[in-house]
């Protein structure tokens, strides 16, 4: 039972076979990396710079955005519906700018 292994019987990255993704897929993909990053920046925020959520909520819209003129009608964000999410993100951004300009924290450079 020790024998070699057929080719068809190896398990890895390599064997899975995934199609290739559309435009719309790409930017959702995208999207869904800075949604994570951001999400951890704002449970993190006593730790991280405010300017960092303000960044990564902004380009989260923009990139949720473009899948959305893309045809993106559904994402694996816990929020589901790009619209939403692109809403959550800019209500986000917006909080985080009063923050920091209304309030006059002071942005860690």
């Amino acid at each position: 039972m020790t024998g070699p292994v057929s080719p068809a019987a190896q398990v890895g990255p390599a064997s899975y076979v995934r199609p290739p993704r559309t435009p719309a897929e790409k930017y959702e993909h995208l999207a869904f990396t800075f949604c994570r990053m951001g999400t951890v920046g704002l449970i993190a925020w006593a730790l991280s710079p405010a300017i960092f959520v303000l960044v990564v909520a902004i380009v989260a819209v923009v990139l949720y955005a473009k899948s959305i003129t893309l045809g993106v009608s559904w994402s694996k964000c816990f929020l589901r519906r790009p619209t939403l999410i692109v809403g959550t993100w800019a209500a986000i951004a917006a909080a985080d700018l009063v923050w920091l300009v209304v309030l006059h924290e002071r942005v860690p450079w």
